[in-house]
């Protein structure tokens, strides 16, 4: 039996990604996607009040360089990618675990509101 990892997310932009560069130049942007399956609707203001999840996108080369202004705080985005689980030690020893989204797609989502009589 094989596994396949592919998520496919759609959500809200929570803050604008932040841009670097790895070592060997190529860039790497990282934002938070919030998930909000009960409240999310046209017009309700974005901030995060432990309603929804959280998820942190990564995409790296080109996905980065022309998606990024796609990606302002409030925009509606759908996500295709796979989980991944980081693992690492703080300089003081602790463990620290975070589980990300490595993005290979995204898309706008528009909102429409339904019409009513």
């Amino acid at each position: 039996m094989t596994s396949q990892n592919r998520v496919i997310l759609t959500g809200k932009v929570l803050r604008p990604p932040q841009l670097r560069y790895r070592p060997d130049g190529s860039p790497v942007i990282q934002f938070p996607l919030e998930l909000n399956d009960s409240g999310d609707r046209p017009g309700k203001a974005l901030h995060h009040q432990g309603t929804g999840s959280l998820i942190n996108v990564v995409a790296f080369g080109k996905l980065a360089e022309l998606k990024l202004d796609l990606l302002q705080r409030g925009r509606h985005l759908m996500v295709v990618g796979r989980l991944n689980q980081r693992r690492w030690k703080t300089p003081e020893g602790k463990n620290r675990t975070r589980t990300e989204v490595i993005a290979t797609e995204f898309r706008t989502v528009e909102d429409k509101s339904p019409i009513m009589d």
